[in-house]
């Protein structure tokens, strides 16, 4: 094969290129009240192991340990949930969960995760005795191995826009009339930045050849949002809740939502929607301990005060 190099010096030139990128990040972003932002503290998901505190355990062996899951959903949220998950191995804890939203594919990531553990979950919150009212939760109670000692409570504690997509990956999922459940439109933003690239090239019988490509430089233009989703992104929606178990007018309800505001959900549209599995709570839930596949919360813990019961008449 015959080429017909150029000159060596007028055979490789430098050329600078710009060009725009766009980067998409699916954003559920919700204008929190001051009471709800102050309930999360504003922070980003903070996983943390419980050890019970509860007036009515027998004995510390009693108590029943949990997952404490507040905050918002962030891009990070699940490298730190499968981190804490590996560090338990085959436990397998119920979550409570309380955020505002965050990130829609942090949350489903998350999703598939416990889906896959097959971990139970509620929105619900933890109080830590020892800690102020107003942060029930503090750090300076936190155990250097991140564990805090605590109990459940469900008064107050939210699940609002991306965080129901990282509640519907629960095998068991439960809230109380006390706690909020809401969606409303997911938010696309997306940021336009300016990259500019060096690239060398030969040119070899009049085609350019591309010897190397650098980036030398960016520049962040603007962004935008938009609450328009496309084909793609409504499928991969419907097929995720599809999975999941969750009946698909929830997408509907999520686009006809405003994305300023909520649509709240009752206990038993969320039990129609198949968001929630049964009438339970937060309390209930982290009670009810080596539950049967086909066992309800319910029965889990009506079971030990029944042989409780039993145990006394016996005597």
């Amino acid at each position: 094969m015959n080429f017909d190099f150029l000159p060596r010096l007028a055979m490789r030139s430098l050329k600078t290129a710009s060009w725009f990128l766009t980067a998409i990040s699916l954003l559920a972003l919700l204008p929190l009240s001051a009471q709800a932002a102050e309930a999360v503290g504003g922070k980003s998901m903070q996983f943390l192991i419980v050890h019970g505190d509860m007036g009515q355990c027998r004995g510390e062996d009693t108590c029943p340990d949990w997952i404490s899951a507040e905050g918002q959903i962030m891009a990070d949220s699940p490298r730190k949930l499968q981190k804490l998950l590996k560090r338990l191995g085959d436990r397998k804890l119920p979550i409570l969960i309380s955020s505002p939203g965050g990130d829609v594919r942090a949350a489903m990531e998350m999703a598939y995760t416990i889906r896959k553990q097959k971990l139970p979950v509620a929105v619900g919150r933890t109080r830590v005795r020892a800690c102020p009212y107003a942060e029930p939760i503090c750090s300076a109670e936190i155990a250097k191995d991140g564990s805090i000692k605590g109990e459940p409570y469900s008064s107050g504690a939210i699940c609002f826009s991306a965080c129901p997509l990282f509640f519907s990956g629960g095998i068991q999922r439960v809230y109380s009339p006390f706690a909020l459940l809401g969606v409303h439109q997911i938010t696309t933003t997306y940021s336009e930045v300016r990259v500019q690239y060096r690239t060398e090239y030969e040119m070899v019988n009049g085609k350019r050849k591309v010897l190397s490509k650098r980036e030398i430089g960016r520049k962040f233009v603007g962004k935008y949002d938009t609450t328009k989703l496309d084909k793609a992104q409504t499928a991969r929606l419907v097929g995720f809740l599809s999975k999941m178990g969750i009946d698909k007018s929830l997408v509907d309800l999520m686009l006809g939502t405003d994305p300023t505001g909520i649509h709240l959900i009752s206990q038993m549209d969320a039990l129609k929607l198949k968001l929630t599995t049964e009438l339970a709570d937060a309390v209930m839930l982290v009670s009810a301990r080596n539950c049967g596949d086909k066992q309800t919360i319910s029965d889990c813990v009506a079971a030990p005060q029944m042989n409780s019961a039993s145990a006394m008449i016996g005597k």
